[in-house]
């Protein structure tokens, strides 16, 4: 008998466990987490351990960078190698902080900093390349896991000011 009701128990309780869903509420949380980590293992991957050959299994095939002087004549995985080829160009040592990743559904917000050397850039008083830092938004779209669309707007002025350029007002 005892046995019979621990039987009826379990089945009670494998069938409830079973039939549980998860509510619109928690799907959107899932989904905002799983792009959260998204966006943190593609800066991780693709910028700081400059594994460019990971750019496809972040970007869809469609994908279009909407910011201010982005290529418009690239889709898909090549917008973002060309553009993370430049970036090392300039900046080979160039690393990616992120300080806050938002997400809400299929949006993901990133505020970062990067820290590189100028390799291009005027040398310092002491003839090295200049310690610059960047910083940053980045607004993501994804779709099935993979962005497919993005803005970034970046802080212009500091690194300018970094590398010794000055600020002049215009003459009256």
């Amino acid at each position: 008998m005892r046995t019979r009701a621990w039987c009826w128990l379990g089945l009670l309780g494998l069938g409830m466990s079973g039939c549980a869903t998860l509510s619109p509420a928690e799907q959107a949380r899932q989904v905002s987490a799983t792009n959260k980590e998204r966006a943190r293992l593609f800066t991780e991957e693709v910028y700081n351990q400059k594994r460019l050959e990971r750019i496809p299994e972040y970007v869809a095939a469609d994908y279009v960078d909407r910011s201010e002087d982005a290529p418009r004549e690239l889709r898909g995985p090549e917008v973002v190698r060309t553009q993370a080829e430049a970036g090392f160009a300039l900046f080979p040592d160039l690393r990616f902080e992120l300080l806050h990743i938002l997400a809400e559904d299929d949006w993901v917000m990133v505020r970062w900093r990067a820290v590189g050397t100028d390799a291009k850039g005027p040398p310092a008083a002491d003839g090295k390349p200049r310690p610059v830092t960047l910083q940053g938004d980045s607004l993501y779209r994804l779709r099935d896991g993979r962005f497919v669309e993005s803005w970034d707007l970046t802080d212009r002025l500091s690194p300018l000011l970094q590398r010794g350029y000055k600020v002049v007002p215009p003459d009256p």
